[in-house]
């Protein structure tokens, strides 16, 4: 996996740190400079944090140069391996609050008024939510629009 890139902001809070180790006697001139140039021109992580191997803190802050998000694993379940989206998961969602909720209340109606027809429309609106749920999954090659990309680099 390649190096995460940093950012100009990164390599002067690198700068910034160097400088509190200088005025604290921890650097010489000579090698406050040269470590200097050197966070100038870095442009890795790694680069940047081999500068303060040796220092104490203040080092600078690298939170922002994380790696990406892993992508997705298919489901092994899912046959040709599919991937589920934020709409799929929403219908899931819906699918399973009508029954919960929509079961008693047809329940109710049923006894009260004799409506046994509501369970129809709480049983008909689950099976359309969790039917539109599988249907709005992605298929495991559209998901992944960077891994072509990645191939021509390679």
């Amino acid at each position: 996996m390649a190096e995460i890139r940093i950012s100009s902001a990164e390599r002067d809070d690198a700068v910034a740190a160097l400088a509190v180790h200088r005025s604290s006697g921890r650097l010489t001139h000579e090698v406050y400079e040269q470590r200097c140039r050197l966070a100038m021109f870095a442009a890795t992580r790694s680069e940047l944090e081999a500068l303060f191997d040796d220092l104490p803190a203040p080092h600078p802050d690298l939170s922002a140069a994380v790696s990406p998000r892993p992508p997705p694993v298919p489901n092994p379940e899912w046959p040709g391996g599919r991937t589920r989206t934020r709409a799929s998961r929403v219908m899931d969602v819906i699918g399973v609050l009508s029954l919960l909720v929509g079961l008693p209340v047809a329940i109710v109606l049923t006894a009260a008024a004799g409506a046994w027809w509501t369970f129809l429309v709480v049983v008909g609106v689950a099976v359309v939510a969790m039917v539109l749920g599988v249907a709005l999954t992605t298929p495991r090659e559209r998901a992944e629009p960077w891994a072509a990309d990645a191939e021509d680099r390679d």
